[in-house]
């Protein structure tokens, strides 16, 4: 067993030369391969690691309309871009927990809680095969925006989904490692989710293995 954890970032971009994997970019596939081996916090290793069921997300704590208005759209953003399996809004058996309370209060909530970050998440998955069965979201209820709050909702869902490395390319994705409050993926991201949730791509898969499958 693993455990993973994130702080927060953002995305944008388009590309020109196509791959001959389901006319995704050379660009694409790359940024894909930066954002989905490794992780910014506590992974050793660098192989995809993705969930196999369905995502059901319990949301915990003090959360503000706007939140749950938040959630609804990304939990239907990603239902629109994602095959094989569904992301659904629970009260119970759940499998991963969204929670709002100030920062101040994340590490007696996750212990793996790493400071000074207003958006956390840590993830488990299997050491024999590398699926994601369960993960844990932190959000700050306090001392930031809506806006960022709603950013950091995007960013930190999404990199639980198995994207958990961040990047200093492009400033308008959801995974740019510097500070934004981006809400909404751009063409790039989109590439980058589908890409991982592609049935040819499996948990375990190094960058050679994945980029064999891809190019």
């Amino acid at each position: 067993m693993k455990t993973i954890f994130i702080a927060f970032t953002f995305l944008i971009i388009g590309c020109s030369i196509n791959s001959n994997s389901n006319n995704f970019t050379q660009e694409e596939i790359k940024y894909f391969i930066e954002i989905a081996l490794g992780a910014e916090f506590g992974d050793e290793t660098p192989v995809i690691k993705k969930w196999a069921d369905d995502i059901q997300i319990k949301i915990d704590g003090e959360p503000t309309e706007d939140d749950i208005q938040t959630i609804n759209i990304i939990v239907n953003d990603l239902n629109e871009i994602i095959t094989g399996l569904r992301i659904k809004i629970v009260d119970k058996n759940e499998n991963l927990t969204i929670t709002f309370s100030p920062e101040s209060d994340f590490n007696s909530i996750d212990p793996n809680y790493v400071p000074t970050n207003y958006g956390f998440f840590w993830a488990l998955w299997h050491d024999d095969n590398f699926v994601i069965y369960d993960a844990s979201i932190l959000i700050s209820s306090a001392d930031i925006t809506q806006q960022e709050r709603s950013h950091l909702l995007r960013e930190e869902l999404t990199q639980s989904l198995g994207l958990m490395n961040d990047s200093n390319k492009f400033e308008d994705s959801i995974f740019y490692q510097e500070w934004t409050d981006v809400l909404e993926y751009s063409e790039i991201d989109r590439a980058v989710i589908k890409l991982l949730y592609l049935k040819k791509i499996t948990p375990g898969m190094s960058k050679e293995q994945a980029l064999n499958v891809l190019n």
